[in-house]
């Protein structure tokens, strides 16, 4: 059965089931109705980008399958929107009397804010847990947090980027957000390594789609254009797309200027002819392990962070033919990239330290 967006006014009607969609509606044969429930509260237009979120939402629902549990996924059109699901779910999960476990899992930070100011409502219910994803600091009071590191997949990716292009421009969403950050750190730091090229002979060009917190995550083809063409690039160059759903555009232009642009993909491997190397995020692996953990009789640590080492994170080649991975193999040769790949650990584990 498909599920279909619906708006806050009707939230409090509906329940739960385990199918496919975006939310869910009921469907009582599909789940026993003391099953375990999870709900997945996004931020705003956050589904369908492709990455992450996309992501999350598949996990989501493997787990759905696995463990038997009923599942709803809200994607609100505002934050104003998003914000009364919120409201409603920490509302009615605080006074629920009944035996249902429930799980309540925000993959975003635009409701940090909020969430760290009324988890404590979630402690006269023993069966309600909160998990926030990509927050770095754990909750005083009820609730878990969990960061998905890419720092140490970007120092391997920044490291082998030379071996493509000496000119890179990379595009984060904003300054604030802890994942793009990391990333950023990750990727500047490995594209400074000596590996491929000396630091004089490669240029990284940097710019934020955004400076507001949890923006810069969607940008318009125009916009994109721009930044494309504005650099004082010497020869073609790499486009990094630090930008959560943005990266979408980035890929498809690069597509229509082969030989000039390649982009480099983030989060998940999508085929493209312009996209040979990805630094992956499994956040569909990472929220399946999470709702494992919850289900477990040791529950929810209050915090953890996944990264390369832990298999979380990844960095990969994708080519486009055999031709292409030969070409990689005689630009960057096993030995060397399993060099990369062993100070990319190192490095993951130096970070933040």
């Amino acid at each position: 059965m498909r599920g279909t967006f619906i708006s806050v006014l009707s939230l409090l009607v509906v329940t739960f089931a385990c199918t496919k969609g975006p939310l869910y509606l009921p469907d009582p044969e599909d789940v026993p109705s003391g099953s375990p429930i999870v709900t997945v509260i996004y931020d705003p237009g956050a589904l369908g980008d492709m990455t992450y979120n996309d992501l999350i939402y598949e996990g989501v629902e493997r787990a759905a399958v696995r463990y038997g549990l009923r599942t709803r996924q809200l994607s609100p059109r505002s934050q104003e929107e998003g914000m009364a699901y919120l409201s409603s779910i920490l509302g009615e999960l605080s006074s629920a009397r009944d035996t249902t476990r429930h799980l309540l899992i925000v993959p975003g930070l635009s409701y940090e804010g909020y969430l760290r100011a009324n988890n404590r409502r979630l402690e006269g219910n023993p069966r309600a847990d909160l998990l926030l994803f990509e927050s770095k600091d754990p909750f005083e009071g009820k609730g878990s947090t969990l960061h998905i590191s890419l720092y140490g997949a970007m120092y391997e990716a920044g490291a082998v980027t030379p071996a493509f292009s000496d000119e890179v421009l990379v595009v984060a969403a904003n300054p604030t957000d802890t994942g793009v950050a990391d990333a950023l750190a990750g990727f500047q730091a490995g594209f400074a390594t000596n590996y491929v090229l000396p630091k004089d002979q490669k240029r990284l060009f940097l710019t934020y789609l955004s400076d507001e917190p949890g923006a810069g995550f969607t940008v318009d083809e125009a916009t994109a254009l721009d930044l494309m063409y504005s650099q004082p690039w010497s020869s073609s160059g790499t486009i990094v797309p630090i930008c959560g759903g943005a990266n979408a555009v980035f890929r498809r232009l690069s597509e229509f200027t082969t030989g000039y642009f390649q982009v480099m993909g983030i989060d998940r491997v999508i085929p493209s002819t312009s996209c040979p190397y990805a630094a992956v995020k499994h956040s569909d692996e990472a929220v399946e392990h999470c709702i494992g953990q919850w289900l477990s009789a040791e529950g929810l640590p209050k915090h953890q962070t996944l990264g390369l080492s832990d298999g979380y994170s990844e960095m990969v080649f994708c080519p486009a033919d055999a031709g292409e991975m030969d070409q990689i193999d005689k630009l960057l040769p096993a030995q060397v990239r399993e060099a990369i790949h062993k100070e990319a650990l190192e490095k993951e584990a130096q970070y933040g330290k």
